[in-house]
């Protein structure tokens, strides 16, 4: 295939500020790369170079033989750069017809392609863009960029705050559009793992520089990279074992026992929106024992275990540093409402409970706000909290606090222990894949 890209030691920012320094890659026409690195090491100021958003202070950007540095932005889209940013940036007064047609250009790409790739938004043709879900948005987001008929499609972290069932859905389409190759696409994303196995090259960022450039099979298969440079912990068990050049263990169960309850969390927050959208459509009539145990594992479980845990973490990260302080303010903020939010779902279940019918709407919003709210406190701790302990305590600080994590013990597990009993319920009354009832929602 013939070059479509080429960067040639470019040195990028904003202002006098310099993010990038000495970057050069290459593209083939039809080709993907995953752009990785840790939050704030130049991902989107690469993307947003390329599309001319930024001041660039020396090098060169050949597309398609030409040399582009000094074109500027709108030109660029018009050449066959499409750009879904991170923040979406769907017009909100505007129908999702109107969206995808403002900025159509003649090609492959028409209206009904995009539809049949995003059924969603045909259904969805009439609603302002102020109407959609985060998923909804960013479905909106890739096909306004697909109508411009790109050569190169550019997604900065398409997958950022939607909920596990949707990105595993747009991951799907992503994989689609990469398997036609069709058009190159350079995928910016915080899950490696994720990403790699539907992109052929890899690149990694690190303090603006390159660190890594190559297959992404390669990438995929080297753990002590991933996790050196991503912070992705390795799930192989050999290399769990073994120790970073540096003394600090590349196992830390502290971390793997929060990923647990991360895990455990999700889990329940997706069994609680397909319950909801479930009853909203009519294929289900509400379980109420099922909803109140959904509830009070969530009111319970963060706060009188998660949490407690997750601050001997917050305490030492801002001994050491205050790179995280904003994330962690928030954070601390978002604990300390929880329990005023977990409060108005229980008020709108028993009012759903007595009002019948009539008082779902009341519930269904309670949820979903709530549920909204906790994937995006989810993925600040995934993203920016989990992998900075990682890199910054010291072997001795996961000593201790792997130890007084083993003394706490598994709350799924152990005789008489509430959390498990309450786990199990659940999981004997949740419907496939979280639980095992397979009896009609009321019937339990």
């Amino acid at each position: 295939m013939a070059e479509l890209l080429r960067l040639e030691n470019v040195w990028a920012g904003y202002g006098d500020a310099t993010i990038l320094e000495d970057i050069s890659l290459s593209l083939n026409a039809g080709e993907s790369l995953a752009l990785l690195g840790r939050n704030g090491m130049g991902k989107t100021t690469l993307l947003a170079t390329l599309m001319g958003a930024t001041r660039m202070r020396k090098g060169r950007i050949v597309y398609e033989g030409r040399d582009i540095a000094q074109v500027p932005s709108h030109k660029r889209a018009h050449a066959g750069l499409g750009w879904v940013p991170q923040e979406r940036e769907v017009f909100r007064s505007l129908t999702v017809e109107e969206n995808l047609q403002v900025i159509a250009r003649p090609g492959d790409w028409t209206l009904d392609r995009v539809y049949d790739m995003f059924p969603r938004l045909r259904e969805r043709r009439a609603n302002l863009g102020s109407q959609l879900s985060g998923g909804e948005q960013q479905m909106l987001a890739m096909g306004r960029a697909l109508m411009l008929n790109p050569r190169l499609l550019l997604l900065d972290e398409p997958l950022e705050g939607l909920a596990p069932l949707i990105a595993q859905e747009l991951l799907h389409i992503i994989d689609r559009m990469v398997a036609e190759g069709s058009m190159a696409v350079i995928l910016v994303e915080q899950h490696a793992r994720q990403i790699l196995p539907i992109t052929r090259q890899a690149l990694i960022l690190e303090r603006g520089r390159i660190v890594y450039q190559g297959a992404s099979a390669e990438l995929l298969d080297n753990p002590r990279a991933l996790d050196r440079w991503l912070g992705v912990v390795s799930s192989d068990a050999q290399t769990a074992e073994a120790p970073e050049p540096d003394g600090q263990p590349a196992r830390i169960p502290a971390i793997e026992m929060i990923r647990e309850e991360h895990r455990a969390l999700a889990a329940v927050l997706q069994c609680l929106t397909h319950l909801i959208d479930e009853i909203e459509a009519g294929r289900l009539e509400p379980d109420f024992k099922l909803l109140a145990s959904l509830i009070e594992y969530i009111s319970e479980m963060p706060d009188k275990i998660h949490h407690p845990k997750e601050d001997q973490i917050f305490a030492r990260l801002r001994q050491y540093t205050s790179e995280v302080d904003a994330h962690l303010d928030q954070l601390e903020a978002e604990h300390a409402v929880a329990t005023k939010a977990t409060a108005s779902m229980d008020r709108a279940l028993v009012h759903y409970v007595q009002a019948g019918a009539e008082g779902f709407g009341v519930f269904r919003d309670a949820v979903r706000a709530y549920i909204a709210d906790e994937w995006v406190h989810l993925g600040k701790e995934e993203r920016y909290i989990l992998p900075a302990a990682r890199r910054l305590l010291s072997a001795e600080d996961w000593r201790v606090i792997n130890q007084d994590f083993a003394r706490n013990g598994d709350p799924w597990k152990g005789e008489h222990n509430q959390y498990a009993e309450l786990f199990k319920r659940i999981a004997n009354l949740a419907p496939a894949p979280l639980g095992l009832g397979t009896a009609p929602a009321g019937d339990a």
